[in-house]
This record gives structure tokens, sequence and C-alpha cells, in this order.
């Protein structure tokens, strides 16, 4: 497995080839929105995650609580330059690690307004070139020729108040010129000083990205130690983000939300219906189950795991990963093998459970309401006649029926056949071999197969303990 990413948001404070420069490793993307950050969490926990700029405007801002739940899986979390630096002064005290100036200035309340570091910019496309330019800049820059005697301080307070007064995309240090000149300065000397502007721009947005950037290669290896990590409660507004809104990829790197997938496939998938009454009595099967059986033992969880195994066909060790490829993270991989522990407490529970087979009816209904009811009948039927006409002298051990059995129709044997028998509710192990041994008659009728030698091999363990419900013939 590759190492973990190193994330960064970054849009008009650095180049990303800058950036690259100084991190070349880095995973660089576009300025940061609501969601982003969560989908920087999966399917896998990235190293760090750097925000550097972000948008607000035109969409909703990188909101605390997603920080918050990425500090908590253990990711390193930076802010620096922007967007970055207002949310680590927000969320240091949770293990942010905030870095840069504008960082310190938020943190300490002289900079007190975020639109301090906000600009317009273009797109990607276009390198999200500057269009307008903060007042963190302005300040700065106006700072410079302050210090060198080319304003005097009251001139100094006049131009930064002009530039304030304006609402941010507005905001240009071109405009020095003008503004000079409007509160009386000759033109000569409001040109000499718009001259010096442009050759001596201070940028602090920019100086503090290429802090940012520097400290992430300081950063430990691996992710952050468990007693670090804040705690993130899950309230049921952000379990309904972490299942709707979370953004993932497609193959061709397309970005798609959890919630648009849902909404897709209700339009087009002929089976929607069929699974969404499958989740809902899934949802009910958890809520039972934590009523009446509280937590789940250790034993309840890796029981889940094996079976969830069994039914996505990989193995255990791989079933994480086979998740990472379906978009979950570890939280949600935990997730659906405790949901599945749960609904199989209830399944395999008295609740769950029939006497006397009684569970027949509920499985053929089940065949009826999927439409396969017929099929499944005029196949036992066909069985059955076609076993009645073959005899097998002498009778063929239980272990022969068995592995014959599993042989002809590609059948796993259980490790555990009164676990089976009685999971299953197939009587005893007399009744599941009388059945096997019809299957295996039925077989040889058509396909001439015998049955398959035991000799030389391990005895099956048959034995069954005595059933937990007596059952009708």
């Amino acid at each position: 497995m590759s190492a973990a990413q190193d994330v960064v948001f970054l849009g008009p404070s650095l180049s990303w080839a800058e950036a690259l420069a100084i991190l070349p490793n880095a995973t660089l993307r576009p300025p940061t929105s609501m969601g982003d950050v969560l989908a920087a969490c999966h399917p896998r926990l990235p190293h760090s995650i750097s925000i550097i700029d972000g948008y607000f405007l035109t969409t909703m801002a990188t909101y605390h609580k997603e920080i918050l739940y990425a500090l908590s899986q253990g990711v390193w979390v930076l802010g620096a330059s922007s967007m970055g630096a207002l949310r680590a002064a927000e969320c240091d005290r949770y293990g942010m690690i905030g870095v840069g100036a504008i960082y310190q200035g938020v943190a300490a309340r002289t900079i007190v307004d975020d639109d301090e570091v906000a600009l317009t910019h273009s797109d990607a496309v276009s390198g999200f070139r500057h269009i307008s330019d903060p007042m963190v800049t302005i300040r700065a820059t106006l700072l410079g020729a302050l210090e060198i005697g080319l304003i005097d301080p009251g001139e100094h307070a006049q131009l930064i108040d002009l530039q304030k007064q304006r609402w941010f995309p507005d905001r240009h240090l071109s405009t020095v010129v003008s503004d000079a000149q409007s509160i009386g300065f000759d033109s000569e000397r409001a040109k000499s000083l718009g001259t010096w502007v442009h050759a001596n721009v201070r940028d602090p947005k920019r100086d503090d990205a290429m802090e940012l950037l520097h400290r992430v290669k300081l950063l430990p290896a691996g992710l952050m130690a468990r007693t670090d990590r804040p705690e993130c409660v899950i309230s049921p507004v952000f379990r309904a983000t972490l299942a709707r809104d979370v953004i993932v990829t497609t193959a061709s790197d397309e970005a798609i939300s959890l919630d648009q997938i849902r909404r897709s496939a209700a339009l087009h998938e002929p089976d929607f219906t069929e699974l969404m009454v499958v989740a809902r009595r899934m949802n009910a099967l958890v809520r039972l189950s934590i009523i009446i059986g509280g937590e789940l033992t250790d034993d309840e969880i890796n029981s889940a795991r094996t079976y969830l195994a069994q039914q996505m066909n990989v193995t255990e060790d791989h079933l994480n990963e086979h998740l990472h490829h379906l978009d979950l993270d570890e939280r949600g991989a935990d997730e659906l093998v405790r949901r599945e522990a749960h609904a199989l407490r209830i399944e395999r529970s008295d609740l769950g459970r029939t006497r006397m087979g009684m569970i027949t009816q509920g499985f053929l209904n089940e065949l009826r309401k999927r439409g396969r009811y017929q099929e499944v009948k005029e196949a036992a039927a066909r069985r059955r006649r076609l076993a009645a006409g073959v005899i097998m002298s002498p009778s063929p051990s239980p272990t022969a029926i068995v592995r014959s059995h599993a042989t002809n129709a590609n059948w796993d044997i259980p490790e555990d056949w009164a676990d089976y028998i009685d999971l299953e509710e197939l009587g005893s192990a007399h009744e599941v071999l009388d059945a096997m041994l019809t299957s295996i008659k039925a077989h040889h009728a058509v396909h001439g197969s015998g049955v398959t030698e035991d000799v030389g091999v391990e005895t099956l363990v048959l034995v069954q303990a005595e059933p937990r419900t007596a059952r009708g013939r």
C-alpha cells in the first residue's frame, strides 16, 4: 500500500508549481469548501490535511466539525494564510496546527475581520490569478511605504481606511495612486508612491503558505497518537452528513456525493425499492438489537466480520481493503460490521427463530415475493423424481454423501455441523444427509457422476447435538 497522502487545499495564496517545489509529493486540491475535508478522509485517511485557501461566498465554507472529525481520526490538520488561518485559530485548541503571521494575528485578535484575507481570483485553469488584493497584503505593503518614509502615519491611516471601506472584491493596490490624490497628494508624489507599491508588494498569505508547506515536512510519520486525538461526537445531523454528503470519485476522477448516487439509483436501478426495504429493515433490526441486547461482544463483532467476508467473497484479512474500494473509511467499515453484528444477533435470537420448521413458510414467502417460488418448487420436485429411479448399493457413507454433494453443487462444507443445522433450522443431520443423497441421485441420473469415494480421507464429524426444537415430518 502506498504511503498516506499529504493533502493541500491551495488556490491564490501560492502557485501549485511553487508548492510542489517545497513539498513534491503533496496531493494538491483547489480551495476547500464544505465537505472537502471529509472527502479527503475517504476512503483512506491521509497523513495530513493542510488548509490554505477556501471558498466562502460562492459555496458553503469548510465547517469546524469536519476538521474535528479528521483530527479525531488521527489526521494531522494544519492551517495558514487564508481560510486555513481562520479555521486554525478557531480549532487549535483541538489539535489543529496554525502556522504563520496571519494565523498568529487571528489567534491573538489583532486580526478580527474575516475579510482581511478575502479576495477574488480566477479559476484553476488560469492558475487562481488574483483579481483583487486582500487587506492583509494592502496593509503590509503600505506599512513598508510608511517604514521608509514615503508616507507619514496620518496618510498611512487614511489610505488604509479608504481600502477598508471598500467591499473586498473592489480592493486593489493599483488604486493607491487615486486614493493618494484624493487625500491631497500631488500627481507626481502619488505616481511615485504607486510605482514603489507596484515594485514592493508584501504578500503575507504567500509567505505563510510556504511556511506551512515546510512545516508539513516536519510532521511525525504516521497518524497522531490516539491520546492526542480530540473526541468528535457524531450527532444525528453530522451522522447524516457522513452518510449523505461525502464526496467520492469515480474511476475517471469525477466527483459525486453519496446521496447523488442513491438518487440516481432511485431513477435507474430496477431493484432500488427492494434494496430500500432491506435497508429500512436493517435499521429496525439494529435499533431493536441495541434496545434488547445493548453493546456488542467481541465474539459477535468477529462473527459478523466472518459473515460479511463470506458474503462479499473476500478473506477477512482483505475485508477492510475491499470496503475502502467501495468508498468506506475505517469508521464506515467498522459501522458496517457492527450493523451486521446487530442484525445477526436478532436473526439468531429467539426473535428470529421458529419452532418445528415453521421458518419454511417465511422462507417460501420470500421466494414468492421475488418471483422464484415456482422455479424452486419445480426443481425440488424434479430432483425427487429423478432420484427415485436410482438405487445405490451399498449406501454411501455420510462422509461420501457430503463430499459428493459439495463437489456436485460447488457447496462449502460447514466447519460446525451442529451450528449450521441449528442456525438454518434444518432439523437433524439425518434429514440433511437424506436431502443431500436425493440431490446426488438426481445428479447421477442426469450426469452419471456416481459418488465421491471417501477412502483415505478424514472422516467428517456429522454428529449433531439434540435439536433445540422438535420438528414434525
